[in-house]
């Protein structure tokens, strides 16, 4: 793929309610609800969690007798999904005309309803009735990319149009009472959250994106898996998929970078989507980073947890503003990437 000639005119993101903390979650709830889990402790803080952002508080939807039926947590999804979502898309849109807005692509991988969130919030908005929408639904964690890679098109094929591209997740709806050291993992991990972007031709300012670039390992498929059971959504993570990450991320990046006459040595900004600890861990050895170019990745973690497709935009913004080391300089790389179903690896790089 050749250059891509698009710019980020707008970054938001939203979380519901206000942060949680990771032990008082698990003194509180987790501690009784995986009693009989050996290690359960030690294994749910090992996520390097500190802090969650949650829609439905555990404590208050999952401690009865009786756990809430699908169509109590998609009505859930629904509401949450919505609310953040206009906050994010409200935001990036502050100053634009709606009727530049040609197209909007939304990822969400926690629930379903039709109409499609993103009808909705065009209606809220007043967006062209003649608007071209996409929704990708349970691509996980890497699906930030594939919306990006919407938006991207929308602008490459219709210049004087502006694309939305929007994240929104609802982890917290699907906690399972399943006894498992695996479930103690997922469930100490995803918290809820929310991404928009605005993008536009270059012509302007703002991080301009280059290139992506994807690979996905058929072999590996089942290592990491999302799906629909009677009861809630159930999530499989097998231990050795940061081992698996760390295997292929060079010549992953190498892929990403040398069509555009560049190397990993090149690029000064880092956005590892933080699956867990030992991802960031394995992935920044793998790609000899320093912890400089970590911190943002590791931030996302402890202050957020794992929100599925929308972190690697959490990330993003963690990296333009500088907060944990040097903001970008203009003309400075960097590199996105996140991980999910599949195996699947996804990357961008961007030009800031």
């Amino acid at each position: 793929m050749s250059a891509t000639s698009a710019r980020i005119l707008g970054l938001r993101t939203a979380h519901p309610g206000l942060p949680l903390s990771q032990d008082e979650l698990y003194e509180t709830f987790y501690a009784d609800f995986y009693r009989d889990v050996p290690g359960a402790e030690e294994i749910f803080k090992s996520t390097q969690v500190r802090t969650r952002h949650m829609a439905w508080d555990p404590r208050e939807h999952f401690a009865g007798p009786t756990v809430p039926s699908m169509s109590q947590r998609m009505s859930g999804w629904e509401e949450s999904v919505l609310a953040l979502g206009a906050e994010t898309v409200g935001a990036v849109l502050k100053g634009v005309d709606t009727a530049d807005v040609g197209s909007f692509a939304m990822a969400s991988c926690t629930g379903y309803a039709g109409p499609t969130p993103e009808i909705l919030l065009a209606k809220e908005f007043g967006l062209p009735t003649h608007l071209r929408r996409t929704f990708v639904g349970h691509m996980g964690c890497y699906a930030a990319f594939n919306v990006l890679k919407v938006g991207l098109d929308s602008v490459a094929a219709r210049p004087g149009e502006l694309a939305i591209v929007s994240c929104c997740e609802v982890c917290s709806l699907h906690v399972r009472p399943e006894m498992t050291k695996e479930q103690v993992v997922v469930h100490g991990l995803f918290a809820d959250g929310a991404a928009a972007l605005l993008l536009g031709p270059d012509d302007g300012a703002g991080p301009a994106i280059l290139r992506t670039h994807t690979e996905t390992h058929y072999a590996t498929s089942e290592a990491m898996t999302w799906r629909v059971q009677d009861d809630a959504f159930r999530m499989t993570l097998s231990p050795y998929v940061p081992s698996i990450l760390a295997r292929t991320v060079e010549p992953f990046v190498e892929n990403l970078l040398r069509p555009m006459g560049l190397s990993s040595q090149d690029v000064k900004h880092w956005g590892i989507h933080p699956g867990g600890p030992r991802i960031i861990d394995l992935i920044g050895a793998s790609l000899r980073l320093s912890e400089a170019q970590l911190a943002a990745s590791r931030h996302i973690l402890a202050s957020r947890g794992n929100c599925s497709s929308a972190t690697i935009l959490l990330v993003l913004e963690q990296l333009l503003a500088g907060e944990r080391g040097e903001a970008p300089r203009p003309g400075e790389f960097g590199v996105l990437m996140a991980f999910g179903p599949g195996l699947t690896m996804e990357s961008t790089l961007v030009r800031f």
